[in-house]
């Protein structure tokens, strides 16, 4: 079994870079661009960006040094100061306590985080953190960022970790211009930056050229700048109307701009070594990034926010959105502050007298909790401990929805006391019953996520339908690949020639399903495509086919040339060996792989993905010892890991310990009831060595989950088949048929067992 994974020295504070795009711009710092832009660069001082990242000094260092000690689980942290520096006393990644001085502060409100550089070029970010809010919030404290994820040392969510590492994770979006200068060869960085912040350039791209320009006296269109923003549109309420219109098309102005932002904002991995908007004015966000849709355990079926995922991937579901509304209509970009307080803010283009009323929220008192805006359309998640964060999808309160697959709805977060049926009752008290439209979103993913018997067309439904945003459709097309049958296939070649790039790259997700050898003329097309993630995202697909003719292999070559080169992009984390160990396995390339395999459990010698790959390259060479010992590793590690114990399982079968096999089995389908295969390899196991009664009882539990599971429906009637069962074998058989009606193998088993 193989993981996909995804991606997250000290400088001079002012260092000049060359930048990567082909104008040859170059940065020039802020203080060149407040020569003519004063008043933006007041509001941009002491904005969230302005304190992104800063040399800790007496002025920047918010938290209490005065010998004060910190304890969390036995681990104790001393924070103190001497002659001007800041230190920490605390445990190392070799377990042992030492002192580390604090280079630099790390953000500013609601917490501010705390960076110590190596001499290897790492800077890692202290998990212990400083909640910044005021006293009677419950702030101006220490505190631990993840109380239940706090690792020991050498694993990676330890401090000194990979994933604390701030050249990997936090640098592109807490500095301007970065060149993060990993090596491989050496496992160090030479990390640097024109400004150790988010600048003026951060947004705007390098200036040199524009300060040309400014220079020049010339007039026109062309300033010189790398990424152009529009002028903002006028939007108003209409006569008679209660919701605002632009003045004009605002989409193409929006889009540069939301883009522009999305580059830090977003759930995405970086497929390109460009700085953040260091590149062509023609080049969209996912020429240089691929974006996460509503994966689970991100987001909740239905797109609300679960984990962190930074914005971008819920404003994309909005309204607004779809409507041409960008970020600056709501924040100043500068100072990062909303343009208006409180319910002010939306009525500038929703009229007041029918939304900020209670007619519509339904709430009598107009200064309630219940009465804001955005406690109803943007409930907020606390993520970091204090940092809570509301959903940009702005979506209407479904308590309804919750009642159907469990998550959260607006109403609840803040009437924590009552049940879902609660707020249910008091909105069809309010509108009546049966007024809200059915959430096909929710029910199609939802659907897919659970295997649920019509979550095939439910999928297909959502997929096809140009009303709902891409956002969702693209992740129903992702979904399909759990269910491939002829319908569901045309639906995907539908999307492949979607105008929609998400939904094409969504359509060629789902198509992991066909056997490699007869991917090539759905998926060679857009190996052209004309944006980036698409064209990777097919390269991917095509990487290993096989008997394909001189021009076409030399056309995937170069594309696998692009997609390895792109996937070094994130060679310093472990995830990012892991994908360029996949991407050489699919090449044949053994030795590149296990060299990748390595390379991640070097920078996380605890990662169990790792183990788990690595082991399955052995098995696939026949070095079934080698792969035995690196599952014995992982289970070491992980005791109660389930996908463990099942591959765990599997080798020893293969290497003749039955016995041994057989417990391991049994754990992880016990410990991962959801996980279909695992009770249907146990089952099979216990019918090998002739226990065929505990092996039916075992696969009929498992299908009580997933009643139309192909594997389970089909072992249930041979085995009952062999036990001379034919009344119960043919049962399953007619479900089989039932379920996979155009199955040749399920027919001919059905037919074999007639009268």
């Amino acid at each position: 079994m193989r993981y996909l994974a995804s991606r997250l020295l000290f400088m001079p504070l002012v260092l000049l870079l060359l930048s990567n795009n082909g104008h040859g711009a170059y940065y020039v710092g802020a203080e060149e661009c407040a020569g003519c832009h004063q008043p933006e660069m007041v509001q941009w001082s002491g904005s969230h960006h302005d304190w992104a990242m800063k040399v800790a000094t007496a002025e920047t260092v918010l938290g209490n040094f005065d010998n004060v000690t910190f304890s969390h689980q036995g681990i104790l942290s001393t924070f103190t100061r001497n002659d001007g520096a800041y230190y920490v006393r605390t445990q190392g990644a070799n377990g042992k306590y030492q002192t580390f001085k604090i280079d630099y502060t790390f953000g500013v409100e609601p917490l501010q985080q705390y960076l110590i550089k190596f001499e290897d070029g790492r800077m890692q970010a202290l998990t212990t953190a400083w909640d910044s809010r005021p006293e009677q919030q419950g702030g101006q404290r220490w505190y631990q960022l993840m109380p239940d994820d706090m690792g020991a040392p050498g694993e990676n969510l330890h401090w000194t970790g990979a994933y604390y590492n701030w050249n990997s994770r936090c640098a592109e979006c807490h500095s301007t211009g970065l060149e993060q200068n990993y090596s491989m060869a050496t496992d160090t960085y030479a990390t640097t930056w024109s400004e150790a912040n988010v600048a003026c350039e951060s947004c705007h791209g390098p200036g040199s050229e524009h300060s040309k320009w400014a220079k020049s006296g010339k007039q026109g269109d062309h300033n010189g700048l790398q990424v152009q923003y529009s002028q903002k549109l006028n939007w108003v309420i209409a006569e008679g109307a209660s919701v605002a219109n632009p003045l004009g098309d605002p989409h193409s102005g929006a889009t540069t701009e939301i883009e522009s932002c999305a580059a830090c904002h977003a759930r995405r991995s970086k497929i390109s070594s460009a700085p953040i908007n260091n590149y062509s004015g023609d080049k969209s966000f996912l020429d240089h990034y691929q974006l996460q849709t509503l994966g689970q355990g991100l987001y909740h079926a239905d797109g609300q926010i679960e984990d962190e995922v930074y914005v971008y991937g819920s404003f994309l579901q909005s309204k607004m959105y779809q409507r041409g509304v960008s970020c600056s209509n709501c924040h100043n970009p500068h100072s990062l502050e909303l343009k208006a307080e409180g319910n002010e803010l939306c009525s500038g283009c929703h009229a007041p007298q029918t939304y900020d009323t209670p007619r519509h929220h339904h709430h009598q008192q107009a200064d309630s909790a219940g009465a804001q805006c955005v406690n109803c359309h943007m409930p907020a998640t606390v993520y970091m401990g204090v940092d809570a964060r509301r959903d940009h999808s702005m979506r209407v309160p479904r308590p309804d929805v919750t009642a159907q697959i469990g998550a959260p709805n607006a109403c609840n977060m803040c009437h924590t006391d009552r049940a879902p049926q609660w707020s249910i009752s008091a909105i069809e008290s309010w509108l009546g019953k049966n007024t809200a439209k059915p959430e096909l979103v929710a029910q199609a993913i939802f659907a897919g996520r659970t295997a649920a018997p019509d979550a095939n067309q439910l999928l297909i439904d959502l997929a096809n339908d140009a009303t709902v945003n891409d956002m969702a459709r693209a992740t129903a097309l992702g979904l399909l690949a759990n269910h491939p049958n002829a319908i569901s296939y045309g639906a995907i070649q539908q999307q492949l020639k979607s105008d929609k790039p998400l939904l094409r790259i969504g359509a060629l997700s789902a198509l992991e399903f066909l056997p490699l050898q007869q991917r090539w003329q759905d998926v060679s097309p857009l190996l052209n495509d004309p944006v980036r993630s698409v064209r990777f995202a097919a390269t991917k697909l095509l990487i290993g086919i096989g008997d394909l003719n001189s021009p076409q292999q030399a056309e995937l070559d170069g594309h696998v040339e692009s997609y390895i080169a792109a996937l070094m992009v994130n060679a310093d984390m472990p995830n990012g060996q892991l994908n360029l160990a996949l991407a050489y396995l699919a090449q044949g390339s053994m030795v590149k792989a296990e060299q990748a395999y390595g390379h991640a459990l070097k920078l996380d010698p605890k990662s169990i993905p790792a183990m788990l790959n690595l082991a399955d390259l052995y098995r696939i060479q026949g070095r079934q010892d080698q792969a035995l010992s690196q599952l014995l590793r992982a289970q070491a590690l992980s005791a109660n890991n389930a996908t463990v114990l099942f591959s765990l399982g599997l080798a020893q079968i293969r290497s003749k310990q039955l016995a041994n096999a057989m417990i391991s089995l049994k754990k992880a389908s016990t410990l991962a009831p959801e996980v279909t295969r695992y009770s249907y390899v146990y089952g099979v196991a216990l019918n090998a060595q002739g226990r065929s009664q505990e092996a039916i009882e075992v696969m009929i539990d498992a299908l009580a989950r997933d009643s139309q599971n192909r594997d389970l429906l089909f072992a249930l009637a041979t085995i009952n088949r062999d036990l001379g069962r034919l009344e119960d074998a043919r049962g399953f058989a007619q479900r089989l048929v039932v379920a996979f009606p155009q199955d040749r193998a399920a027919l001919q088993l059905h037919d074999s067992l007639q009268y």
